[in-house]
């Protein structure tokens, strides 16, 4: 649980890194750019590790890195072009409770009645935290279209949680990752060249700075630690985990980037965390009380 822990430590803080690299450059080639970098730290591993790897199995890795890499990073960074660090960290923070119903539609593990009522809690949330956000400028603005993004990349996340873990159990996490973040460039290379809207570059030190911040602390470290723990660590639990990502994401973004809430968005943040904290503690309460 501690190697989960430190990945979303640092994984709260990528897209604060990413409010920095957009002064640089398109966040499309944000993302390219990080993956490029985070796979020649990982080339020679992988390298290695490729050739060990079963046939059969290298075509899960195709499509585990197309969905946990080039879809949801994707969707994330355009999303938080269009929205405030704050909200798409907040966003992200419902991962937990999609997990439960992805797991409740797809894998017959039966959601109960706290997390309809936590989940429904939760999205009324989102609306008083989108509806607060929306008449705010610049850095604070607040955009259903960039949080809807953002939440679409959770929905994918939770939908591969599973086969990302059934796939890590196979082969070792070493080789998964490296695996995935070589494959997960390739794969994204089409969608940076039909998505990318600017192709000017505009180097700075801050947007260097978190350009490889999230190469290799958000990509490769975050996620070999995620998976390292992902071994130990079921899948609803590791779910529930993602609920400390907004706690730490915001008081980057307030710190950092100098964003500000309005109360309207700050009770939706709050009722979104409750409902996430809610859904975490009441199974272990009810299942001490019975």
């Amino acid at each position: 649980m501690l190697y989960q822990i430190i990945a979303l430590l640092l994984w709260s803080s990528s897209l604060i890194a990413a409010k920095f690299t957009y002064s640089m450059m398109d966040p499309v080639l944000v993302v390219q750019v990080r993956l490029i970098i985070a796979m020649i730290f990982v080339f020679p591993l992988f390298l290695r590790r490729w050739k060990k790897i079963d046939k059969g199995m290298r075509k899960q890795l195709w499509w585990l890195a197309f969905f946990n890499y080039t879809a949801v990073f994707l969707l994330q960074f355009i999303g938080l072009k269009y929205t405030s660090a704050s909200s798409a960290v907040t966003m992200i923070g419902l991962e937990p409770l999609l997990v439960v119903f992805v797991g409740h539609f797809f894998f017959k593990d039966k959601a109960k009645w706290f997390h309809w009522l936590f989940g429904a809690f939760a999205f009324f949330g989102v609306a008083v935290m989108i509806n607060g956000g929306q008449h705010n400028e610049g850095i604070n603005e607040i955009s259903l279209f960039g949080c809807l993004l953002v939440l679409s990349a959770g929905i994918i996340f939770a939908c591969v949680l599973r086969w990302t873990q059934s796939v890590i159990a196979k082969i070792s996490t070493q080789a998964y990752t490296s695996a995935t973040i070589v494959l997960g460039t390739i794969t994204t290379l089409p969608f940076t060249l039909l998505l990318t809207e600017n192709w000017e570059v505009n180097l700075n030190r801050y947007g260097i700075i978190g350009l490889f911040y999230l190469a290799i602390g958000c990509s490769w470290l975050a996620y070999w630690l995620w998976n390292k723990g992902l071994n130990m660590v079921n899948a609803n639990l590791s779910g529930i985990l993602v609920s400390l990502e907004p706690l730490f994401g915001i008081l980057f973004a307030v710190v950092l980037l100098g964003e500000t809430l309005s109360f309207s968005t700050a009770l939706g943040i709050a009722m979104i965390m409750f409902a996430t904290l809610g859904s975490t503690l009441l199974p272990k309460l009810l299942k001490k009380s019975v």
